[in-house]
Order: C-alpha cells, then structure tokens, then sequence
C-alpha cells in the first residue's frame, strides 16, 4: 500500500497526552543547519530566517505568558496524529548514550541502526507512545520518517519536553532527532512523514538494572523490545505474587518488590498495548547488580499488517494559496530585496475572490524570493504556476525557480494592468536534472511597479 502524507488525510488519529505548557525565556534546542545559507543585500535568507525564527520562538515568550504563535508556545489540544501516515516537524540536537528512556543506546543488543544513533526525542505532549498509553510508554518505540533526502528508523531514546522548547509544546508533532539521524534525514529544522513501525529487533527483550537494593527497590529499563510496552510485573520465584511496576519517565521502578527472603530469583509479565503478555523464562537474581544488562528470554510477536505500507513525504507546492503553504516554523517565506521592494499580504482584489492574495511592489532592478528553509528536488513536481494581476501599470518581470537564490533557467513575464496573467513554468526545461529548489526568485526589469500575486503553486 502507497500513501502520500498530505493535508487531506481522514485517518483516524491517536491524541496526545495533555500536559501543562509554560513558557520560559530558555534557549531552543534547534541545529540551524538544515536553514538556508546564502549572501544577499539589504538581507540575506540566512538572516531573515534566523530573526523570524527567533522572534516567534522566544522574544514571544515573557513573563511566563502562554501564547499560540506557531512556533511560540502553543495552547490548546496538541495535534491528533495519524500512526500509519502522518506529518512531523524535525529538529536535532546532540544526544549522549543515555536519555530519558534510561537505557544505554550503545548497547550490543540493540538493533545496529541504534548503535550507530538512529534515535530521537519524542516531543512531551506524544510520550504516551502512538497507542495512547501513559506517559512513558513511548519509550522504545520505533518510527519510519521520510524526507526528500532519505527513509530511515528511528527509536524513541529521549525526551523533548514543553518547559523550554516551545516546538515541542504540542502545536504540531514533533520529533528531535538525534545529530545522526538528523545528518541521514536532512539537516536541522524541517518537515517530513512518519508512521510507526515495529522495531527491527533481534533476539529477545532484556532488561538494564538501573538501581536495586536488598529491601526490594528495582529501577531499570526494558530495552530491545519489538512493541511499546503497556504494563510491566515482577514477582518472587517459584510461586510469588506478581507486583506492578510503576512508570518513572521513561523507566519503571518498584519501590516494595521482592527480597531475597521470598525466593530463588524474580520474573517478569510484560504486556504490549495489544494485550499479548510475554512472561520472562530466564529468572534474574533478587537483587540483580546495578549496570547489568539481562536476557528475558522472551520477544512480542510481530503484528499481521503492522508497518507493512508506505509513508511517503511530499514537500507543500502551495507556495501561497489564501496562506504562506507549509507547518508553521517551516512554512514558505518572503525576503524581498531594494529599498522599495516589500511584500504584504491583503484580503481584497484577489483571484477568483479568494480570502487572501499578495501585493508585491518593486522598484526597478529589485526582486524578491518567496522561499522555505527545507529543499527538495526540482523533480518533485513537473510545473510552478503563477498568476499576476497589475495594479500601477505594465511591467516586465523575470521569474525563476531557485535554490539559496542560485536561479534556474529565468522566465520573462509581462504583468498587464488590470487583467490576471496565468503562468505555467514546466520544471524539466527550466531546472537541471538532478537540482534541488528551496525558493521562487522575481527580478523587475522595468520601472517601479505594483502588482497582485495570487495562486503560486508547485504541481
């Protein structure tokens, strides 16, 4: 099965967990390095997306105020998520061997795509896991996240949580990735596709002793298994009664398990959200030693149908259709350049009365890019289409696809007064094979002009 991850999706979705948000003058954790890097006069797109950025991601955020800015912090209920198909915004940071889920990424059990760091954090208001469990039981869990750049696994190792990062704070699914798994994907800041997988896992669950003593505490992580887990028990062998661990962040604690007055060792009942419940048949010693790692001797069973489709990313081609296309903190963007050159959106005079167009003035030898931070391959689609309405007179235009404002082949357009010009650039004649597009690039050839854009749309 072939799904594209679009807008239009009617899947059933999975809620998130609600959760305080509070907004702190603390930094982001955002790599820059997916951003467009280029040099332009008066401002470059390095600049200008750096300050939008920053100015909706923090300078809103004063006093411990709540606000709903897009990247700001985000009040309400977090997006509804789709697990077989859906939308996820990226950013990456440095991720260390442990994290919240308390168990060591580097182990030798774990699948070798964990070794080598494909993980990530999942944003606080998801760490229920995509079957709606409790706060904790997306630890383990896997995800198949695709870009324009690659398709890659990735499991949940840590923690992005509200206080301090405000993209994680539930305005749209978000996933930190680790730097490694960032440098696969693409970079830093971006969007891309996800659905939920099992976890390409061999061999058995075991189990990473964290904390123990002999007056029955036990604290650890369950690692290497192929489904989330739901609830987990341990009881005193041969014949004790089994006790329910606790969630404690990512990891379980027991704070009354057993002693070694109550038997020969313990065992483990493990239940996964679809109900199957695994009894561990390799019994631990009582008071297992801090730092070891055990074999349970036991693995959940593999879903029929589970993770057999496909999630394919699609970059936004609405560039501006009623409203700048894309998720906010990566949504297509206007940097116009000259001292008359500006770019403002109104509400009147549009194409087919639609509620929102472009009003674009430029003076002679000044232009602009419409541009998003995230690339994608100029084969993606086969046209741009534009669609222009002049408002103080003729003017003579040149229009093309551009990647950090290196242009492909331009096109002239000749915006009339008073009428709608449609055009249509095919991509294969204008674009190498093999190039990559992140704007739209206009130049003014003529004397001052003002004009209407409307409809501007990769196809």
């Amino acid at each position: 099965m072939r799904r594209a991850m679009d807008k239009n999706t009617e899947r059933i979705p999975f809620l998130p967990l609600s959760s305080k948000r509070r907004c702190k003058n603390s930094s982001l954790r955002i790599d820059y390095t997916g951003i467009s890097i280029i040099s332009m006069k008066p401002l470059s797109i390095a600049t200008y997306t750096a300050a939008w950025i920053i100015s909706t991601s923090v300078s809103s955020c004063r006093e411990d105020k709540e606000t709903d800015d897009g990247v700001g912090y985000f009040e309400g209920d977090p997006q509804p998520v789709d697990p077989d198909c859906t939308g996820v915004r990226t950013t990456a940071y440095t991720a260390s061997s442990g994290g919240w889920g308390e168990f060591d990424r580097t182990l030798d059990i774990l699948p070798n795509e964990v070794r080598r760091g494909m993980t990530f954090a999942v944003a606080e208001p998801w760490n229920g896991g995509s079957y709606q469990g409790e706060p904790g039981e997306a630890c383990g869990e896997c995800w198949e996240v695709s870009t324009v750049y690659a398709t890659q696994v990735v499991m949940v190792h840590d923690l992005c949580p509200i206080e301090g990062n405000p993209l994680c704070s539930g305005g749209y699914f978000h996933f930190d990735l680790s730097s490694e798994a960032g440098e696969v994907l693409g970079g830093g800041l971006g969007h891309a596709a996800a659905r939920r997988v099992p976890c390409p896992v061999e061999g058995n669950i075991h189990f990473q002793v964290n904390d123990s003593n002999e007056w029955g505490y036990l604290r650890g992580a369950f690692v290497n298994h192929r489904l989330p887990i739901r609830a987990a028990k341990i009881r005193a062998l041969p014949d004790g009664d089994f006790r329910p661990f606790e969630r404690s962040g990512g990891a379980w604690h027991i704070i009354e398990g057993p002693v070694p007055a109550d038997g020969e060792g313990i065992e483990f009942e493990l239940t996964a959200p679809n109900g199957e419940i695994v009894l561990s048949n390799l019994p631990l010693d009582i008071d297992p030693l801090s730092g070891t790692v055990h074999d349970l001797g036991v693995q959940f069973s593999l879903p029929e149908e589970e993770g057999t489709g496909e999630c394919r990313y699609i970059p936004p081609g609405d560039i501006f259709d009623e409203d700048w296309g894309g998720i906010e903190g990566v949504k297509w963007m206007p940097n116009p350049w000259g001292n008359d050159a500006s770019i403002e959106v109104i509400h009147k005079n549009c194409k087919d009365n639609s509620s929102a167009c472009l009003q674009i003035t430029l003076g002679q030898w000044e232009g602009a890019h419409l541009f998003r931070t995230q690339e994608f391959p100029s084969d993606t689609f086969s046209t741009l289409t534009l669609s222009f309405w002049g408002i103080s007179g003729n003017a003579e235009l040149t229009v093309a696809p551009s990647m950090d404002g290196e242009r492909c082949t331009k096109t002239l357009v000749n915006v009339v007064k008073d009428k709608w010009t449609d055009t249509v650039i095919e991509l294969s004649r204008v674009c190498k094979d093999g190039s990559s597009i992140n704007g739209v690039t206009f130049s003014n050839n003529s004397a001052g002009v003002s004009f209407i854009l409307d409809e501007v749309l990769f196809e």
